[in-house]
């Protein structure tokens, strides 16, 4: 018998949903109209639907653990889901929804199938608290946990008994009046659905299941070691780099792409399909646990969207709460924050490599508000979630005006940036016991950000940009593993690399004061030596030689002004070749293997020292320059240097990251590109839309591509603005 609101719905037609660019990005489509991307979830979601429902919000995001769906061997219940899409339709019976369907399985399966499980090379313990006590939502059956056993993505009889659960349950909802308002499904396995494989930090998976499709598994301690510094020798260590390889190329990305396949053959191609991945920004347990093979799921027809939680990067200032997000480098210079007031609230995937492959981006917020516990005991239970998630929203979010002024950058990095998301809401798993957004002021700045996303669908996001950051993921099979940063016994989850080129490179090029296109290596055309006037390369390590004559003949006679990071195209696959980096640069390097400090003295306009403050190697120095930037601290040599290449391009190189958010503003100057603000402030924008946040307090002026109104203003256009502003102020512009 159907529940009473879900008989509501017999009658409508099944729901077709899509994603179509136009206009400069994907568009989200709901039955032939543009809809807003806008969704919502919440530990209590049924109680805090009314407040979604009210401020405009019509997308709901329940989450479906299919271990509840699976009570005994021989009998499947979704009794469970159809009460839980009954009470939100009572709640707001206009809703759609966009399950996330966490592929896990129920506590008897994992008891009775040891055999199936992941196995690792270190022994698993529980001291992070990333293992903490598991939670059960009553609302649609969540396991709140991060467990020390499951199954291995590599096991058949977990991916067949999985997907039998899973077609089941698909063939549950196409049979049911909840057809009409369902628009698609986000698929998540591994580490909170997220496809971090399980396990991560122990270093996955030993297990004979892995042998089969990737290999021999490499011995604990040459995967822990490398022989060249902070890279593999590609001659010497194909064992690991080749397994690693394939670990995500044939393993990984292939099972999420099994799955997509399923979801949209089932629903007959009518309705969405996503999921976590993507992340390479802040993308933790790199080697085993990260998202490394992402052109299949780019390329893939089955993946409509792709989502992400935005950045969580905590403080590396000692004695500083974890909920302060302010990162400085080696030399003492401010990055950047991450969040918080005036933090960046920035994306840990490449917002503009989704973009040309027509994928829409949902970025999950979880950012908490002023109504969030204070923090306790933050030494204390791993149980005591206040602790686990107290100012989650970071420095300032304790305060109703910062609270207000957090989600309004949240939001407005959404709408500026052309993507979609979701609020995650955990108020009701606290002390609180409701939902974190339940306050007057933060229920009317979502209801305006409703209509302004609504509004959106008439609004061109063409990406503007002149400054592009372009990433590889090849280059993490062959760097030092994640796991020689720390003891072994300790927890941890970052590489040197990811620490300091990617996430924490990322807080300032954030502050540069312009918008910035992020983007894959691999989605780089011969059109965008035109289109961009500074290109950052941060970790092209990995290049072959065709690779690098092809790259240089479409630099040729762009004048583009080209930073090339560390050792760009220092390895091949199979060599290491000084030359190769050489031919792609157009300097000339001395090596030097002996450890050293990985700090620059800068020498340009703003005189600082910069760099990691470790002591690494291998170290370049430039021998053939038209100009030096800068030099290592110890040995004086150049390691900041600038050549105008004779084929019509200007080439520098850089020994070290992170550059501070000063530096990269002279190097903008030095290209031409466009500083869209006076003062280090963190701008996205696209044709139509733009956001600046200020990250200080004082008067800046802003100076637009092309003539905007300030929303909130006298709705005047111009390009134009002398603004006054306060660290934290959130400034939303609309062509």
């Amino acid at each position: 018998m159907l529940l009473p609101h879900i008989q509501t719905l017999k009658g409508e037609p099944p729901c077709h949903a899509d994603v179509n660019m136009r206009d400069g990005a994907p568009r989200l489509t709901v039955n032939g109209e543009e809809v807003a991307p806008l969704a919502a979830w919440s530990w209590g979601l049924v109680e805090a639907t009314p407040l979604y429902r009210d401020a405009g919000i019509n997308i709901l995001h329940p989450i479906l653990g299919l271990n509840v769906a699976w009570p005994e061997p021989d009998r499947y219940d979704f009794s469970s889901y159809d009460i839980l899409f009954d009470r939100l339709l009572e709640q707001s019976p206009s809703a759609f929804f966009l399950p996330r369907i966490l592929l896990d399985m129920p506590a008897w399966w994992i008891e009775d199938n040891t055999g199936e499980l992941v196995q690792t090379a270190l022994p698993r313990t529980s001291k992070n608290l990333q293992y903490k006590t598991s939670r059960l939502s009553s609302e649609g059956g969540m396991l709140w946990t991060n467990p020390l056993a499951a199954p291995s993505l590599a096991s058949s009889k977990y991916r067949e008994d999985i997907t039998r659960l899973y077609v089941l349950m698909l063939r549950h909802f196409m049979g049911s009046p909840l057809v009409s308002r369902i628009i698609g499904y986000q698929i998540g396995a591994g580490i909170y659905g997220e496809w971090h494989y399980s396990l991560a930090e122990f270093m996955p998976d030993t297990s004979p299941h892995v042998t089969n499709i990737c290999g021999p598994v490499p011995p604990l301690e040459d995967r822990l070691t490398t022989s060249h510094g902070l890279f593999r020798d590609p001659d010497t260590e194909q064992n690991v780099t080749r397994f690693y390889e394939s670990f995500h190329e044939d393993l990984i990305t292939p099972a999420l792409l099994d799955f997509a396949a399923i979801t949209k053959d089932t629903t007959n191609r009518q309705i969405l399909c996503g999921a976590f991945y993507g992340y390479l920004l802040e993308n933790v347990w790199i080697q085993e646990g990260g998202h490394l093979a992402p052109k299949p799921v780019l390329d893939s027809d089955d993946i409509d969207f792709l989502a992400s939680p935005y950045t969580y990067q905590t403080t590396n200032i000692p004695d500083e709460p974890w909920w302060n997000h302010d990162i400085v480098d080696g030399g003492g210079n401010m990055l950047g924050r991450a969040r918080g007031l005036g933090g960046d609230g920035g994306y840990r995937v490449l917002l503009e490599s989704l973009r040309r492959h027509g994928k829409l981006f949902f970025v999950e917020a979880d950012s908490g508000t002023h109504l969030a516990p204070e923090p306790g005991d933050l030494t204390g239970s791993e149980s005591d979630v206040d602790n686990l998630l107290t100012n989650i929203g970071g420095d300032g979010s304790e305060t109703v005006d910062g609270a207000v002024k957090i989600l309004k950058r949240d939001l407005g990095r959404m709408w500026a940036g052309g993507s979609g998301g979701w609020l995650f809401d955990f108020g009701a798993v606290m002390s609180l016991q409701r939902s974190w957004y339940d306050a007057p002021e933060i229920r009317e700045l979502l209801a305006s950000f409703a209509v302004l996303m609504q509004q959106r669908t008439d609004l061109n996001l063409s990406p503007v940009a002149d400054i592009a950051a372009v990433y590889d993921t090849q280059s993490f099979f062959f760097s030092r593993h994640w796991r020689n940063e720390r003891p072994l016994d300790q927890p941890g989850s970052v590489d040197y690399f990811v620490q300091w080129f990617l996430d924490s490179q990322a807080r300032s090029l954030h502050r540069i004061g312009a918008p910035v296109d992020f983007l894959y290596r691999s989605d780089l055309t011969d059109e965008d030596a035109d289109r961009y006037k500074l290109l950052f390369f941060f970790n092209a390590f990995v290049m072959e030689p065709a690779e690098v004559d092809e790259l240089r003949q479409a630099l040729r006679g762009s004048n583009v002004t080209v930073v090339w990071m560390y050792a760009p195209a220092y390895l091949t696959k199979n060599q290491i070749s000084i030359e190769t980096m050489s031919r792609l640069t157009g300097f000339e390097f001395d090596v030097s293997l002996e450890s050293a400090p990985m700090l620059i003295d800068y020498i340009g306009k703003s005189q600082l020292r910069f760099g990691t403050g470790a002591v690494e190697s291998p170290r370049f120095d430039t021998t053939n320059h038209d100009e030096v930037l800068g030099t290592w601290i110890d040995s004086g040599k150049p390691a900041f240097s600038v050549r105008r290449d004779e084929e019509g391009w200007t080439s520098i190189y850089c020994g070290t990251a992170p550059l501070p958010a000063t530096i990269l503003r002279d190097l903008a100057r030095l290209a031409d590109a466009r500083l869209w603000s006076s003062s280090e402030d963190i701008v996205v924008a696209t044709r139509d839309t733009g956001m600046l946040v200020a990250t200080e307090d004082g008067t800046r002026t802003i100076s637009l591509a092309h003539p905007m109104k300030m929303i909130g203003s006298n709705e005047t256009y111009s390009d134009t603005y002398t603004l006054n502003l306060t660290m934290g102020d959130v400034c939303l512009f609309q062509g």
